[in-house]
This record gives structure tokens, sequence and C-alpha cells, in this order.
């Protein structure tokens, strides 16, 4: 490992123990704790075995320090939640990969009043593995949203939302830059004192670096709150569809559908259904109907102690001319455990399995990792 790496993996290991140390309050809380800052770090050493995303690509071992500050007000009409971060990543023999990615979010909450919502923004730099199109990126990411609520009458209210997001990527020969922007509109309708009945509209449109657009458009129906007895959570589905605005890309149509569900089991065993499809645009331009289905769960063996297990299935058909027919199916499976020492001292491990079944050969892997982290606040 070259020189600067292990300075950088020896400084963040340092910082982690003295955070440890630390007292687990604020760092600083300004105007009687209306205003608070938090220190947060961790170090974590990861094994993957196919750092690529493709049946090629060998294993490495990934050192991964972050350091960075959040800031939280709680005073006044408007909440403010704010974070700056840098992620330092360094592989042993890929050296090639290494990065320092800095990452910033921003939050303004309106929790009260008749009409409640947020503005949020975030910028990251990501280093990543891309199973779709099975290499490496980096990229900038930028994102901003506003989301509101407004209750009409006594049962009905509306939520609304617009968003940008525009993600550039550092190297355009191979990658595709891709703003889009979005907006959506809901009515909940309150059919008992449990839960609520939604009827939805979105419409999301995406421009590209090299002169092609779309439009989606997506109408949905779903139920919010107690859905079965000790299952909450909001489930909707519905159809959409993918136009072309510019290009050559096609037309096509499809169930959608999205949804997070949580079921206790217990006091101390629970279970999140996680669900999505969806239209998605793939870092090389082409159009993927992805579809995924998952399931969490956790046991709390006492206050220090955690287990956790997840597993989930999904399909991507590629389409259209660029997508060539191809089509991947996936399961992962994933299991690990986190102990917390004190309030600001927090270790977890974890194993991770994904197998990719492929039609394109190059695309068809198996990928195993373990990760160990230490996570502090103060």
């Amino acid at each position: 490992m070259p020189r600067t790496s292990r300075l950088q993996i020896s400084l963040a290991s340092l910082l982690a123990f003295m955070i440890a140390c630390a007292p687990a309050s604020a760092l600083v809380k300004v105007d009687d704790g209306k205003n608070e800052f938090y220190i947060n770090a961790n170090v974590s050493y990861t094994w993957d075995s196919n750092v690529f995303a493709n049946i090629t690509s060998g294993g490495d071992s990934i050192y991964t320090a972050s350091v960075g500050i959040d800031f939280r007000r709680k005073a006044g009409l408007i909440g403010i939640n704010g974070s700056a971060f840098i992620d330092a990543t360094n592989f042993i023999t890929n050296a090639g990969e290494n990065s320092q990615n800095p990452r910033f979010e921003l939050e303004l909450t309106k929790p009260s009043g008749r009409t409640t919502g947020s503005l949020t923004a975030a910028v990251s730099r990501q280093s990543k593995a891309d199973a779709l199109v099975n290499v490496r990126n980096e990229s900038w990411n930028y994102n901003v949203g506003l989301n509101l609520k407004y209750p009409v009458i006594e049962r009905y209210s509306l939520t609304g939302a617009i968003g940008f997001g525009y993600l550039d990527y550092l190297d355009n020969r191979l990658f595709v830059d891709l703003s889009t922007y979005t907006a959506s509109i809901d009515l909940f309708y309150v059919y008992n004192t449990e839960r609520d009945l939604i009827a939805g509209y979105r419409v999301r449109y995406g421009a590209t670096s090299v002169d092609s657009a779309y439009s989606d458009h997506a109408f949905t129906v779903g139920v919010s709150g107690k859905i079965l007895p000790k299952v909450g959570g909001t489930l909707r589905a519905g159809y959409q569809f993918h136009q072309p605005t510019k290009g050559s890309d096609e037309s096509y149509s499809s169930i959608t559908a999205s949804g997070q569900a949580k079921w206790t089991l217990s006091k101390k065993i629970n279970a999140t259904l996680l669900l999505s499809k969806d239209f998605s645009t793939t870092s090389t331009n082409t159009t993927v109907d992805a579809t995924s289905v998952g399931i969490d769960f956790q046991y709390s063996m006492n206050s220090k102690t955690a287990l956790f297990s997840g597993i989930s299935y999904g399909i991507n058909e590629f389409l259209g001319i660029p997508g060539a027919n191809r089509k991947d199916n996936y399961f992962t499976w994933s299991a690990g455990a986190h102990y917390t020492f004190s309030s600001y001292l927090k270790l977890a491990i974890t194993y991770s399995y994904f197998q990719n079944w492929s039609t394109l050969d190059f695309s068809d892997f198996t990928r195993n990792s373990i990760n160990l982290t230490a996570t502090s606040t103060f």
C-alpha cells in the first residue's frame, strides 16, 4: 500500500479511537441546545471478490475512512439539518480505483402549520461498480427536491413534489450524463383511523448528453398505514408510459409498483418488505425495466446486540435496440451483526452474496463480500 494511503487510514483510525473516548453528546450546542453540531467518523475493511461486477473481474481488499459533521437546528418555524462528509477509499491491488469523495446534504423542514413539507439539496461524488454496465464508474450527483402536503378538507389531503437530478460522469468516452426532472401529485383519502387510500400521477423528463430525451407518465393507486394486522407501510401500483421526445429510442409501457412495509413479528423481531418496479436509464443510455422485491429481518438480542439478514430477487430487462435483448436475473443475500459499546461507538460485520444470471456472458457473475466497520459519533 502506498505510504500516503497508509497515512490516511492510520489518521482515520486514530480519529475513530479518539471519538470513542469522547462523551456521547453534541460536540457544540448553541442557544440552549437549539443548534447542535455532531462529528461522525467510521473506518471499515472490505473484502470484495468482484470489484468490477463482471465475469472476468478479480477481488481486492478495500479500506475506507469517513469523517464529517452534522448540524441540526430545532428552533423556529423552519428546521434545518445539514451534513458535510469526506470518504477516502483505498484498494490494495487496484490502486487506480482509489478515491476521495465528498458529499453534502441540506434539508429545510416545516413540520407544523396547515402546509407542511421540506426542501432538500444534495451533492456527492461516487465511485462504484455498476452491475448494469459491468464496470466501475465515477460521477458527481446533484439533487434538489421540494415536497409539500396540504389538507384540503377533513378526509382529503394533497401532496406534491418536484425534483431535479443531474448525473455527471467523469469519463464521457463510455458514460452518458443524465438530467432528470420530476413532478408528482397524490390525493390521500382517510379511509379509517388506521389507513389512507392514495391516487397519484407522476411525470418524469430526462435528457442526456448525447442529445436524446424521454418522458415517463405513471398513474398509481395504493394504501398507506395499516395494511394487514401487524403490517404497516405504503404500497402502490399502477401503469406507466415511456415515450421518447428526442433521439431514436422506442416507446414502452409497463406495470409500475413501489412499496415498503414493516411486519412486527414480536418485540425483538421485525421484517421489512421492499418492492420496486420502474423504468430507469443506465449510464450508457439504455432504458431498463427494473423489478426488485426483497425482505430484511432484524433480531434485537438485547440493548447492545442485533442480528440482521436480508434476501432479494430482481429482474432487469434491457429494452430497445441498445438493449440487444439482454435480460438479467439476480439474487442477493446478506447477514450480519452490530454491537453497540455505547452511544458513541458501534461495531458491525456483514457478509453479502450476489449472483447475476445474464443472457450476456460478460455480465454473468458472482460476488461475495465481507465488511467490518467501526462507527463513532460525538
